[in-house]
Parts: C-alpha cells; sequence; structure tokens
C-alpha cells in the first residue's frame, strides 16, 4: 500500500501522467456472463463485500488524484490523509480482513462479552419465562377457584331461593289451613252460640236462613197480594165474590194442616230412626232433637216439589174440592204448599189464626178487605204468629160489619 510520502514524489516525477491505475489483480465487478444460478445468503454477502472494495478503491484512487492536483494546498492535501488514514483504509482492512493482535484480542473480547451477554440475557429470558409460565398457571388456577366458588355461590343461592320458595308455601298453605280450621271453629261456635241462644226462644233468628220467619211471613204476604189475587180472577166468573173467597181461605187452611201433620210425621220417622222404635222419644236430648229439627227445614226444599208427601197433598186437596178448582188454582196452590211446609219445619211451628163471624174488631192484629164494621163478618186472609199465642208477624184480613146478630 503507498503512504502519502510516496505518492508526493511520484506526483512530482510526472505532473500529466497518472500511477494510480485499477490493478488487474483486484476482484471486479464485472458479472460474467452464462447461465445464472441461485445464489446463498453467504454468496450474496461476499458479493456485497466485493462491492463495498471496489467502492473503498475508487475512493483511495480519488483521494490519491485530488491530493496530486492539490499537493501544493498543504491544508487540503493533510484532509485528504487523514480521511484515507481515519475512514477508508480501517474500512478497507475490515473488508480484506487485515486485524492486527490487538485487534483480534479486542474482538475476542467483544465476542466473549457478547457471548457471556447472550447467556445471561438467555438465562433472564428462561426465569422470565418461569415466572411468567408460573405466574400464568396461577392466575389459571385462581381463574378456576373463581369459577367454581362463583358456581357454587350461584348453587347455594338457588337452593336457598328454592328452600325459601318451599318454606313460604309449606308457611302459606299451613296458614291458610289454621285459618280454615278457625273459621270452621268458630262457625261452629257460632252456630252453636246460635242454636243455644234460639233453643225455647224463637223471637231470635238465624239471618243467614232464607226461610227465617220474618221472610215467611214476606212471602205469606206475597202469596196474598198476588197468587192469592190472580185466582181470585179466575173464581170471580164462576161463584160469587164471598164463596171465591171462603174457598180460598179453606184452600189456604187446609194444606197449612195437611204440611203441619205431614212434617210431625217426618220428624217422627227421624227420632224413631235415631232412637229406635222401641225407645221413648223423652230420652231424645235436647241438642239432638234440636238437629233432628234442623234436618227437617234442610229437607224442606225437597219435600215440597218431588215427595210422596207433596203428591199426597195434591190428591187430598182434589178430594176435599173439585179438580176443576185445584186445577184452576194450581199456582196459589203450590205457593200455598211452599209457604205452610216452611211454617210449619219451624222450630216451634208458626200459625195461623182466623175470626169466626162476630168477633170484634181488633186493629192490632185484623185488616179490613172491603168493609169497615166493629164486628167480622167473615174472614178473608189469616194472621201469622211466630208459633202459637206467640208474637204477630203479619195481620189477618177480614170483612167488617156492623150488624151484631151475625
Amino acid at each position: 500500500m503507498c503512504t502519502g510520502i510516496q505518492i508526493s514524489d511520484k506526483m512530482a516525477k510526472s505532473k500529466g501522467e497518472s500511477r494510480f491505475t485499477r490493478s488487474v489483480s483486484l476482484p471486479t465487478s464485472r458479472v460474467r456472463k452464462g447461465k445464472r444460478r441461485d445464489r446463498s445468503v453467504e454468496e450474496r454477502q461476499e458479493d456485497e463485500n466485493k462491492e463495498e472494495i471496489h467502492t473503498a478503491l475508487r475512493e483511495i484512487k480519488n483521494l490519491a488524484i485530488g491530493a496530486k492536483k492539490e499537493f501544493k494546498r498543504k491544508r487540503v492535501y493533510k484532509l485528504y490523509c487523514e480521511e484515507l488514514i481515519e475512514k477508508w483504509i480501517p474500512n478497507l482492512k475490515r473488508l480484506l480482513r487485515i486485524t492486527t493482535k490487538e485487534e483480534r484480542r479486542d474482538q475476542e473480547e467483544a465476542e466473549a462479552q457478547e457471548e457471556n451477554l447472550r447467556r445471561e440475557t438467555e438465562k433472564d429470558l428462561r426465569s422470565f419465562s418461569k415466572k411468567f409460565d408460573q405466574k400464568r398457571a396461577h392466575a389459571d388456577e385462581i381463574a378456576t377457584l373463581k369459577k367454581k366458588y362463583e358456581d357454587e355461590l350461584a348453587k347455594q343461592k338457588r337452593d336457598y331461593e328454592n328452600i325459601i320458595s318451599k318454606l313460604k308455601r309449606e308457611h302459606g298453605e299451613e296458614e291458610k289451613k289454621y285459618q280454615d280450621e278457625k273459621e270452621r271453629l268458630l262457625t261452629r261456635l257460632s252456630q252453636a252460640a246460635g242454636d243455644k241462644l234460639r233453643q225455647n226462644n224463637p223471637a231470635i233468628s238465624d239471618l243467614s236462613d232464607p226461610y227465617r220467619p220474618t221472610k215467611l211471613s214476606e212471602m205469606f204476604s206475597e202469596l196474598y197480594d198476588n197468587e192469592w189475587t190472580n185466582a181470585m180472577d179466575l173464581m170471580d166468573s164462576d161463584c160469587s165474590e164471598h164463596k171465591a173467597v171462603q174457598t180460598l181461605l179453606r184452600i189456604q187452611l187446609n194444606v197449612f194442616e195437611l204440611c203441619k201433620g205431614l212434617s210431625e210425621t217426618q220428624l217422627s220417622s227421624l227420632r224413631a230412626a235415631c232412637c229406635g222404635k222401641d225407645n221413648n222419644e223423652k230420652e231424645i236430648s235436647t241438642t239432638t232433637d234440636s238437629k233432628l229439627k234442623e234436618m227437617l227445614k234442610e229437607m224442606a226444599p225437597l219435600a215440597i216439589k218431588e215427595s210422596r208427601d207433596n203428591k199426597e197433598i195434591w190428591q187430598k186437596l182434589e178430594d176435599n174440592f173439585s179438580k176443576d178448582i185445584v186445577e184452576k188454582c194450581k199456582a196459589y196452590i203450590q205457593k200455598c204448599i211452599e209457604c205452610s211446609w216452611f211454617m210449619c219445619v219451624q222450630d216451634p211451628p208458626m200459625h195461623l189464626v182466623v175470626w169466626k163471624s162476630g168477633v170484634e174488631m181488633d186493629n192490632n192484629c185484623m185488616k179490613s178487605f172491603t168493609k169497615l164494621g166493629k164486628f167480622v163478618d167473615f174472614s178473608v186472609w189469616p194472621a201469622l204468629y211466630l208459633y202459637k199465642a206467640g208474637p204477630l208477624l203479619s195481620k189477618g184480613i177480614v170483612q167488617g160489619t156492623n150488624n151484631t146478630s151475625v
């Protein structure tokens, strides 16, 4: 390699002659013709190194030419030489792999440090990877335990809600059961108290009974206002008013007596069925007798409509009155049977009163029919009493007269 002094001497010998030409022994960048082959990465790297060598040689050549032209200007010459020494010669040595002992030692130390650094880095990476795996495994374990406990908590919550719902349902059923039992016992107590209070005290009635005496009194009055009036219209066409009134009154009294006798027969049958035919009826307790009478009242609707007793009443009415009259007064008779039967099964039975001719008028228990007077000419409709010699429920209707000789 040429030094700066040698280059300066050669430049002084021949000013116009250039001694720096491309060496035939140096590698060329020309690519040979022929079939191209696939090259590996090392071959491509070698080509790149060759290109860099040519570049460095061109720069050295250019610096030498520039130094030749500008050798008189010392500063510029010095600058060219420093750039040549500090930059391009080391690059050329590196590319040509020309190193000194110190450089090799430094390189070995650098490689050793690099190897140590690589090993330390790998060690740190392994340690970090291990810790990371442990941390991830720990996180996975925590997530698994969390999900397990959440599922367990959700299951316990569902079980708790099911238990609470079941307990509430059972509590509601028990509460309803006890409430029903309480209502039943209160009803029994109230009924027992009412029965005891009404026993031997017919003035006190059960307000829940649709056929209590006050209601029957209303039914009896409606019978006179409606069915009796209609029957009178039918009877007037065949007979006088007086005869029609007496016929309808006799029908009502006949029906009442028949119902009274049949209800007493039914009560006797119930007593016999309960205590036996040979036992004395006096041996029946008051409570039992009251229950039997209550049973008779409950059987009353059936007895009125479809029983053998009902047919017997109609048959006897046809025997006592003509079949034509019974047919004309059918609606009236049916209503008479209904009212009379319910009145006779009361405890004690209700009572009807009529007055004979010549009895003095009593406005406390009588109402006039079409004529006023001081005396009774004839009875039109009976008075209704709660029981025999009991309080009056509805007044009777009579025809008045002032003739004392009636």
